[in-house]
Formats: C-alpha cells, sequence, structure tokens
C-alpha cells in the first residue's frame, strides 16, 4: 500500500513550509473549506443533491508535468518542483505563500496532453516571476465553469477516480453536458490537518 509511505513524503514538504515574505492573505470571502489560505474565487451557479455548479474567475497558476515515477513517488516530485518555485528558486527569489487547491488534470482520451499538476498563483502576483526549472511553467485560465464533487477524509488516487466516476455518472443521467475528455482533482489540506478534510473532483462544463 503506497499511501503511507507517499503521505509521509508530501508531509515532509508541506512540514517546511512558510509564511510568505510578499504574499497575499485571504480577505475573509474565501469559501470556509480554503481555510486561511487564498484560493481560487467563483461563483456558486447552481446546487445539485451532491454536486454543484461553479464559475470560476481568469486565474493565473504555476504548472508542472505530473511524473508517474516509482509507486506513485512521482507525484512526491512534481509536488516538489512546484514547491520549490513558490520557496524562492524562481527568477526574483521570491517567496510565495502557499495557495489551495492543488490541481491535477489527468487527461482521459487520447488528447496529446500529460497529466498536470498545478498550484494557484494570487492575483495579487501582478507579474510572477518567472521559475528557473525548465520542467516548470506558468499559465493562465480563462475564466470557466465546472461540475464539482466534494468529499471528505484522507484521499488517494484510488478514492479521486471513484468520485469523478460517480460525478460523470450523476451528469450524464441529468443529460448535462460536460468535459469528459481530462478529470480534475483538487486538494486543499496538508497532511497534518486531521479532520475537516476537504476534497473535490472536477468536470469542465459545456
Amino acid at each position: 500500500n503506497m499511501g503511507p509511505l507517499l503521505l509521509l513524503s508530501l508531509l515532509s514538504l508541506w512540514g517546511t513550509a512558510v509564511r510568505a515574505e510578499d504574499g497575499a492573505s485571504t480577505d475573509g470571502k474565501s469559501p470556509a473549506f480554503c481555510g486561511e489560505r487564498e484560493c481560487p474565487k467563483f461563483q456558486l451557479i447552481q446546487q445539485y443533491d451532491s454536486f454543484e455548479l461553479r464559475a470560476y474567475e481568469g486565474s493565473q497558476w504555476v504548472t508542472t508535468e505530473l511524473d508517474d515515477g516509482f509507486l506513485g513517488f512521482g507525484m512526491v516530485t512534481s509536488f516538489r518542483r512546484l514547491f520549490n518555485y513558490i520557496s524562492g528558486k524562481n527568477s526574483q527569489e521570491k517567496k510565495i505563500e502557499m495557495t489551495v487547491p492543488v490541481l491535477i488534470q489527468y487527461p482521459l482520451k487520447d488528447t496529446g496532453r500529460n497529466a498536470t499538476m498545478s498550484f494557484f498563483l494570487s492575483p495579487s502576483l501582478v507579474n510572477p516571476p518567472k521559475p528557473l526549472d525548465p520542467a516548470v511553467y506558468l499559465e493562465n485560465t480563462s475564466p470557466l465553469s465546472v461540475y464539482v464533487m466534494s468529499f471528505g477524509g484522507y484521499a488517494l488516487d484510488y478514492d479521486y477516480k471513484k468520485k469523478a466516476k460517480a460525478l460523470a455518472e450523476k451528469l450524464r443521467n441529468l443529460g448535462l453536458s460536460f468535459d469528459d475528455s481530462v478529470r480534475t482533482t483538487a486538494g486543499y489540506n496538508d497532511p497534518f490537518t486531521l479532520i475537516n478534510r476537504h476534497n473535490e473532483v472536477w468536470y469542465k462544463a459545456k
């Protein structure tokens, strides 16, 4: 079972997190599940029985490819690349406050895309510093609407897959159009958070 080992590896990274010297703080308007960390702004468009439709503002992210790695430890490698970027290994040696969620996008069809991991960057970073690692890049996303299913507990890939399958089935049963070529997972908690954990799976609405 790779779960405990992977958890310990992520603990070692989150445990070194520091408050940014020049980062943005939450403005008090973020959802409770974002905790004390800044997260992308959205409007709740419609609440369904077990999922919801959200409209997100355009946002900026720092991204890297998700490595496969042995027993899933490639995820730790990808996380470390992004964590190094916000820890000051960038063109300005700037420390950037950790945000949520950590997004992972998995292509489900032969789209020519690779799986990626991304950290949200605060809008207060008008000109984010350039990554020094060639495997890390900045990207901007346009406003988008997504169907979201939330769930609690410590979540591994199996749990995300199970919830994504359930969400896709509900969307199809309701005749709601969505992009089934990419599955997105969103994690909001560091491994030290023991209760009230929050995880999400997303599909982009059409």
